[in-house]
Protein backbone atom coordinates (compact mmCIF):
# COMPACT_ATOMS: atom_id res chain seq x y z
CA UNK A 1 0.00 0.00 0.00
CA UNK A 2 1.43 3.50 -1.11
CA UNK A 3 0.85 6.35 1.17
CA UNK A 4 1.52 10.01 0.25
CA UNK A 5 3.90 12.07 2.33
CA UNK A 6 1.17 14.47 3.24
CA UNK A 7 -0.99 11.91 4.62
CA UNK A 8 1.88 10.75 6.89
CA UNK A 9 2.59 13.87 7.94
CA UNK A 10 -0.83 14.62 8.94
CA UNK A 11 -1.21 11.46 10.42
CA UNK A 12 1.97 12.26 12.51
CA UNK A 13 0.50 15.74 13.48
CA UNK A 14 -2.81 14.37 14.61
CA UNK A 15 -1.26 12.36 17.05
CA UNK A 16 1.04 14.72 18.63
CA UNK A 17 -2.01 16.95 18.80
CA UNK A 18 -3.91 14.35 20.16
CA UNK A 19 -0.99 13.54 22.82
CA UNK A 20 -0.54 16.97 23.75
CA UNK A 21 -4.46 17.57 24.63
CA UNK A 22 -4.60 14.59 26.31
CA UNK A 23 -1.88 15.73 28.66
CA UNK A 24 -2.74 16.78 32.13
CA UNK A 25 -1.15 20.01 32.22
CA UNK A 26 -3.39 21.14 29.19
CA UNK A 27 -6.20 19.84 30.97
CA UNK A 28 -5.60 21.56 33.86
CA UNK A 29 -5.29 24.92 31.99
CA UNK A 30 -8.27 24.46 30.28
CA UNK A 31 -11.01 23.37 32.80
CA UNK A 32 -10.58 25.82 35.63
CA UNK A 33 -14.89 27.05 34.98
CA UNK A 34 -13.11 28.78 31.47
CA UNK A 35 -16.31 30.04 29.02
CA UNK A 36 -15.40 31.06 25.46
CA UNK A 37 -17.07 33.64 23.25
CA UNK A 38 -17.85 32.05 20.20
CA UNK A 39 -17.70 34.28 17.04
CA UNK A 40 -20.44 34.56 14.31
CA UNK A 41 -21.40 35.86 11.73
CA UNK A 42 -25.08 37.74 11.53
CA UNK A 43 -26.14 37.09 8.47
CA UNK A 44 -27.09 33.30 8.97
CA UNK A 45 -24.85 30.61 7.20
CA UNK A 46 -27.25 27.36 7.14
CA UNK A 47 -26.73 24.75 7.05
CA UNK A 48 -23.46 25.60 9.74
CA UNK A 49 -25.62 28.34 11.81
CA UNK A 50 -29.01 29.89 11.53
CA UNK A 51 -32.07 31.11 13.51
CA UNK A 52 -35.07 28.50 13.57
CA UNK A 53 -38.00 29.54 15.50
CA UNK A 54 -36.16 32.16 17.46
CA UNK A 55 -32.91 29.57 18.41
CA UNK A 56 -29.59 29.43 17.08
CA UNK A 57 -29.02 25.88 15.35
CA UNK A 58 -26.21 24.17 12.74
CA UNK A 59 -23.90 21.57 12.32
CA UNK A 60 -21.35 23.85 13.85
CA UNK A 61 -23.08 24.70 16.47
CA UNK A 62 -23.99 21.39 17.76
CA UNK A 63 -20.48 19.98 17.03
CA UNK A 64 -19.41 23.05 18.97
CA UNK A 65 -21.70 22.18 21.91
CA UNK A 66 -21.07 18.80 21.82
CA UNK A 67 -16.72 18.83 21.88
CA UNK A 68 -16.88 22.01 24.35
CA UNK A 69 -18.63 19.65 26.64
CA UNK A 70 -15.84 16.85 26.14
CA UNK A 71 -13.16 19.48 26.87
CA UNK A 72 -14.83 20.69 29.51
CA UNK A 73 -15.44 24.39 28.90
CA UNK A 74 -18.90 26.24 28.12
CA UNK A 75 -19.43 28.71 24.87
CA UNK A 76 -21.64 31.70 24.68
CA UNK A 77 -22.07 32.79 20.97
CA UNK A 78 -22.08 36.35 19.74
CA UNK A 79 -23.32 37.53 16.44
CA UNK A 80 -21.01 40.41 14.54
CA UNK A 81 -20.65 41.61 11.39
CA UNK A 82 -17.96 39.88 9.47
CA UNK A 83 -15.98 42.83 9.39
CA UNK A 84 -15.90 42.99 13.01
CA UNK A 85 -15.88 39.25 13.86
CA UNK A 86 -12.28 39.43 11.80
CA UNK A 87 -11.55 42.23 13.70
CA UNK A 88 -12.22 40.91 17.23
CA UNK A 89 -10.37 37.51 16.46
CA UNK A 90 -7.38 40.18 16.19
CA UNK A 91 -7.92 41.97 19.07
CA UNK A 92 -9.00 39.48 21.40
CA UNK A 93 -12.66 40.75 21.95
CA UNK A 94 -13.61 37.16 21.11
CA UNK A 95 -12.19 33.70 21.98
CA UNK A 96 -12.94 31.83 18.88
CA UNK A 97 -14.76 31.21 15.49
CA UNK A 98 -16.92 28.37 14.92
CA UNK A 99 -16.76 27.82 11.02
CA UNK A 100 -14.09 29.21 9.20
CA UNK A 101 -12.46 28.87 6.04
CA UNK A 102 -8.06 27.84 6.59
CA UNK A 103 -6.25 30.55 4.36
CA UNK A 104 -2.96 32.49 4.31
CA UNK A 105 -4.84 35.42 5.25
CA UNK A 106 -6.69 34.31 7.94
CA UNK A 107 -3.49 32.19 9.90
CA UNK A 108 -2.01 35.59 11.64
CA UNK A 109 -5.10 36.23 13.16
CA UNK A 110 -5.99 32.60 14.43
CA UNK A 111 -4.58 28.61 15.51
CA UNK A 112 -7.01 26.52 14.13
CA UNK A 113 -8.33 23.03 14.81
CA UNK A 114 -6.07 20.43 13.04
CA UNK A 115 -8.78 18.81 11.30
CA UNK A 116 -11.70 20.28 9.85
CA UNK A 117 -15.39 19.87 11.84
CA UNK A 118 -17.08 20.00 8.75
CA UNK A 119 -16.96 19.96 4.59
CA UNK A 120 -19.20 22.20 2.56
CA UNK A 121 -20.00 21.02 -0.76
CA UNK A 122 -21.55 23.62 -3.56
CA UNK A 123 -23.48 22.14 -6.29
CA UNK A 124 -25.13 23.43 -8.98
CA UNK A 125 -28.96 23.48 -9.28
CA UNK A 126 -31.88 24.25 -12.06
CA UNK A 127 -35.29 24.19 -12.66
CA UNK A 128 -36.99 20.34 -12.99
CA UNK A 129 -38.13 21.47 -16.47
CA UNK A 130 -34.05 22.08 -17.49
CA UNK A 131 -31.94 20.42 -19.81
CA UNK A 132 -29.13 21.77 -18.35
CA UNK A 133 -25.97 18.73 -17.04
CA UNK A 134 -22.48 19.04 -15.55
CA UNK A 135 -20.03 16.60 -15.90
CA UNK A 136 -17.26 18.59 -13.74
CA UNK A 137 -15.91 20.29 -16.34
CA UNK A 138 -16.19 23.99 -15.73
CA UNK A 139 -16.14 25.19 -19.28
CA UNK A 140 -19.03 23.51 -20.23
CA UNK A 141 -21.01 25.99 -18.43
CA UNK A 142 -20.53 28.50 -20.97
CA UNK A 143 -23.36 29.90 -22.20
CA UNK A 144 -25.44 29.63 -19.55
CA UNK A 145 -26.72 32.46 -17.21
CA UNK A 146 -25.27 31.63 -13.79
CA UNK A 147 -26.50 32.67 -10.29
CA UNK A 148 -24.35 32.59 -7.20
CA UNK A 149 -23.76 35.36 -4.06
CA UNK A 150 -21.82 38.07 -3.63
CA UNK A 151 -18.76 37.66 -1.84
CA UNK A 152 -18.84 34.00 -1.35
CA UNK A 153 -16.06 31.71 -3.08
CA UNK A 154 -17.00 28.74 -4.72
CA UNK A 155 -13.16 27.28 -5.50
CA UNK A 156 -11.19 28.62 -7.76
CA UNK A 157 -11.68 27.05 -10.73
CA UNK A 158 -15.51 28.92 -10.39
CA UNK A 159 -14.28 31.64 -9.06
CA UNK A 160 -11.76 32.75 -11.53
CA UNK A 161 -13.34 31.29 -14.77
CA UNK A 162 -13.81 34.65 -16.50
CA UNK A 163 -15.72 33.55 -19.61
CA UNK A 164 -18.78 32.39 -17.73
CA UNK A 165 -21.78 34.65 -17.51
CA UNK A 166 -21.79 34.50 -13.75
CA UNK A 167 -24.62 37.28 -11.99
CA UNK A 168 -24.21 37.94 -8.16
CA UNK A 169 -26.62 38.58 -5.93
CA UNK A 170 -27.15 39.33 -2.41
CA UNK A 171 -28.33 36.12 -0.96
CA UNK A 172 -29.95 32.50 -1.12
CA UNK A 173 -33.82 33.57 -1.19
CA UNK A 174 -33.06 35.69 -4.43
CA UNK A 175 -30.82 33.40 -5.79
CA UNK A 176 -33.85 30.59 -5.60
CA UNK A 177 -36.20 32.92 -6.95
CA UNK A 178 -33.97 33.60 -9.97
CA UNK A 179 -33.79 30.40 -10.94
CA UNK A 180 -37.59 29.35 -10.36
CA UNK A 181 -38.61 32.40 -12.29
CA UNK A 182 -36.05 31.50 -15.08
CA UNK A 183 -33.74 34.87 -15.13
CA UNK A 184 -31.08 32.00 -14.41
CA UNK A 185 -30.38 28.55 -16.57
CA UNK A 186 -28.83 27.45 -12.95
CA UNK A 187 -27.01 28.90 -10.00
CA UNK A 188 -24.57 27.63 -7.37
CA UNK A 189 -25.22 26.68 -3.49
CA UNK A 190 -24.70 24.14 -0.84
CA UNK A 191 -27.91 22.11 -0.83
CA UNK A 192 -29.15 22.38 2.76
CA UNK A 193 -29.25 26.16 2.56
CA UNK A 194 -30.79 26.43 -0.95
CA UNK A 195 -33.36 23.39 0.12
CA UNK A 196 -34.07 25.87 2.95
CA UNK A 197 -35.63 28.38 0.68
CA UNK A 198 -36.91 26.73 -1.50
CA UNK A 199 -38.81 24.60 0.95
CA UNK A 200 -40.02 28.42 2.60
CA UNK A 201 -41.27 29.23 -0.66
CA UNK A 202 -43.25 25.49 -1.32
CA UNK A 203 -40.71 25.23 -4.62
CA UNK A 204 -38.80 22.22 -3.39
CA UNK A 205 -40.62 19.76 -5.68
CA UNK A 206 -39.55 22.50 -9.25
CA UNK A 207 -35.64 22.23 -7.91
CA UNK A 208 -32.62 19.53 -9.18
CA UNK A 209 -28.91 19.77 -7.92
CA UNK A 210 -26.51 18.79 -10.41
CA UNK A 211 -23.92 16.30 -9.26
CA UNK A 212 -20.85 16.60 -9.09
CA UNK A 213 -19.90 19.60 -6.79
CA UNK A 214 -18.63 22.46 -8.06
CA UNK A 215 -16.14 22.41 -5.01
CA UNK A 216 -15.26 21.18 -1.25
CA UNK A 217 -14.12 23.43 1.46
CA UNK A 218 -13.07 22.11 5.04
CA UNK A 219 -14.62 24.22 7.82
CA UNK A 220 -12.54 24.93 11.07
CA UNK A 221 -13.07 26.02 14.05
CA UNK A 222 -10.26 28.45 15.08
CA UNK A 223 -9.04 30.13 18.40
CA UNK A 224 -7.93 34.06 18.58
CA UNK A 225 -3.92 34.59 18.86
CA UNK A 226 -4.46 36.50 21.54
CA UNK A 227 -6.10 33.86 23.74
CA UNK A 228 -3.42 32.94 26.25
CA UNK A 229 -4.27 29.27 26.35
CA UNK A 230 -5.06 29.27 22.10
CA UNK A 231 -2.76 26.83 21.27
CA UNK A 232 -3.64 24.43 24.05
CA UNK A 233 -7.52 25.22 23.01
CA UNK A 234 -6.52 23.92 19.15
CA UNK A 235 -5.06 20.77 20.75
CA UNK A 236 -8.05 19.32 22.84
CA UNK A 237 -10.52 20.16 20.59
CA UNK A 238 -8.41 18.83 17.90
CA UNK A 239 -8.47 15.72 19.78
CA UNK A 240 -12.73 15.95 20.78
CA UNK A 241 -13.16 16.35 17.69
CA UNK A 242 -11.70 13.29 15.79
CA UNK A 243 -13.03 11.50 18.53
CA UNK A 244 -16.76 13.06 18.10
CA UNK A 245 -16.26 12.04 14.47
CA UNK A 246 -16.07 8.48 15.23
CA UNK A 247 -19.53 8.26 16.81
CA UNK A 248 -22.93 7.28 15.58
CA UNK A 249 -24.18 11.05 17.18
CA UNK A 250 -22.08 12.95 14.43
CA UNK A 251 -22.86 10.49 11.50
CA UNK A 252 -26.02 11.34 12.56
CA UNK A 253 -26.14 15.47 12.28
CA UNK A 254 -24.30 15.28 9.07
CA UNK A 255 -27.32 13.41 7.63
CA UNK A 256 -29.49 15.67 9.52
CA UNK A 257 -27.81 19.03 7.67
CA UNK A 258 -27.31 17.62 4.47
CA UNK A 259 -23.81 17.58 4.34
CA UNK A 260 -23.17 13.72 2.79
CA UNK A 261 -24.04 15.10 -0.62
CA UNK A 262 -27.02 16.70 -2.86
CA UNK A 263 -30.41 16.06 -3.31
CA UNK A 264 -33.87 18.15 -2.65
CA UNK A 265 -35.47 14.46 -1.21
CA UNK A 266 -34.40 12.75 1.70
Amino acid sequence: MRYSFLSILTSACLLVVSALAASPGVADEISQNLTLTAALAEADYPPFYFRDDNQLVGFSIEVLDHVAKTVGVRVQYQRLSWPRVLQSLNDGRVDMVTTFSNTAERAPLVVYTGIPHAVERNHLFARNDSDVSYDGNIDSLAGYRIGAITGYSYGDDFDHASYLAVERVLDEPTLVRMVLGNRFDLAVGNPFAIRLEATKLGAAEHLRFLDPPVNRSPIYMAFSRKHPLALDLAAAFTAAILQFKATETYQGLLDKYDLRGAGFSE
